[in-house]
C-alpha cells in the first residue's frame, strides 16, 4: 500500500497522533505544515491546497483540533477537486464527519482502549521504548495510567532513564504514582468507605483541572480491580498485580465486601448509562457516588 495522501484520524489523542507519526513517516522528506481548525486558518488551508510549491517541495499539512472546520463547504468542493500532487492533508479532531472525512484515503475513528486494548498499547509503548513487558510492569502502568492514554505514554516516559538496565522494583510505585499521578487519595477514601476525606479529595481534583470523565473511568477500574483482587483470592488464584498493589486492594475489598462491592460497581454502571444519555454530568455522578459513601457507613 502506497503512503496515505488524505488521512481523517479523531478519538483518542495518543492514538490519533500514533497513526499520523506512522502516516508521515510514509512520506519519507516532506515539509510540514501545522495548522489548527479553531484559529483561523482557512485562507490559508485553502491557499496551501490550491498550490504547488514554488521549489518543488513535497507538503504535509496537519489540521488539528478539526471537527469545525472539516464541516465547510467550500472546503469540500475544494478537495472534490483533489489534491495537489506535491501535497498531503491529514485532518485531526474528537469527531470528525461529513463530506470532507468520506473524501479521505484513510478515516479512521480511534477510540480510547480500555481492558485488554489498553495493556497491549502499554506493552507496545513499553516495547517501543526498548523496556522490559512483564506483566507486573504493564499492571503498574496502566493503573497509574488512570484510563489515559496521554498519561500512560508519560508514565512510561519517566522509565527510560533505566533503559538497558533492570528497572529497580522497589521503586515502580514511587516513580509512576509521583508527581500527581494516579488520585490514589481520593480512592483509599472511598476504599475504606471514608465520606470527609473522599469528599475533599473528590473537590481538590476537580477544582485541579482533573477531567470529570477520566476521573469517573478511574472509580470504575478501582471498585473493578477491588472485586476482582477479592474473587480471585475466594477462588483461590493469586490476584494480578504488583505484590504491594494486590494487598492494598485487598485491604480496602474486605472493608466493602464482596456482596457491596457487587452492588456499588452495578451502581456505577446505572451512573455511566446516565452519563451517556445524557441525564446526568460526569462530575455530577462523581458526587452521588461519593456521598453514598454516608449510606454505607451507616449500613
Amino acid at each position: 500500500m502506497g503512503a496515505v495522501r488524505f488521512g481523517a484520524y479523531w478519538g483518542d489523542p495518543l492514538l490519533v497522533e500514533r497513526v499520523l507519526s506512522r502516516a508521515l513517516a510514509g512520506m519519507g522528506a516532506v515539509r510540514r505544515v501545522v495548522l489548527f481548525g479553531d484559529e483561523p486558518c482557512f485562507a490559508r488551508l485553502l491557499g496551501e491546497l490550491g498550490s504547488v510549491d514554488l521549489f518543488g517541495e513535497r507538503r504535509a499539512i496537519v489540521v488539528r483540533r478539526a471537527d469545525k472546520l472539516v464541516e465547510e463547504e467550500r472546503l469540500a468542493r475544494t478537495l472534490a477537486k483533489g489534491l495537489p500532487t506535491d501535497l498531503a492533508l491529514f485532518v485531526l479532531g474528537e469527531a470528525l464527519k461529513g463530506p470532507v472525512v468520506q473524501m479521505a484515503d484513510e478515516a479512521l475513528a480511534l477510540p480510547t482502549p480500555i481492558g485488554r486494548a489498553l495493556r497491549a498499547l502499554a506493552s507496545e509503548l513499553l516495547a517501543e521504548a526498548e523496556l522490559p513487558r512483564s506483566a507486573s510492569l504493564v499492571d503498574c502502568l496502566v493503573e497509574a495510567a488512570g484510563g489515559d492514554t496521554l498519561r500512560l505514554a508519560q508514565e512510561v516516559g519517566k522509565l527510560t532513564v533505566w533503559k538497558g538496565e533492570r528497572l529497580p522494583p522497589d521503586l515502580l510505585s514511587e516513580i509512576l504514582y509521583s508527581s500527581g499521578g494516579a488520585p490514589y487519595a481520593y480512592l483509599d477514601a472511598v476504599g475504606s468507605k471514608n465520606l470527609p476525606p473522599a469528599l475533599s479529595e473528590l473537590r481538590m481534583l476537580l477544582d485541579a483541572g482533573w477531567s470529570p470523565s477520566a476521573l469517573f473511568f478511574t472509580l470504575v477500574g478501582h471498585v473493578r480491580s477491588l472485586l476482582a483482587a477479592l474473587a480471585a483470592q475466594n477462588g483461590g488464584r493469586d490476584p494480578s498485580g504488583p505484590a504491594w498493589l494486590v494487598r492494598k486492594r485487598l485491604a480496602q475489598a474486605r472493608v466493602w465486601g464482596e456482596a457491596r462491592l457487587i452492588g456499588r460497581l452495578a451502581s456505577l454502571q446505572n451512573l455511566d448509562l446516565q452519563i451517556k444519555t445524557g441525564q446526568l454530568s460526569a462530575e455530577a455522578a462523581l458526587y452521588h457516588f461519593t456521598f453514598g459513601l454516608a449510606q454505607l457507613e451507616q449500613g
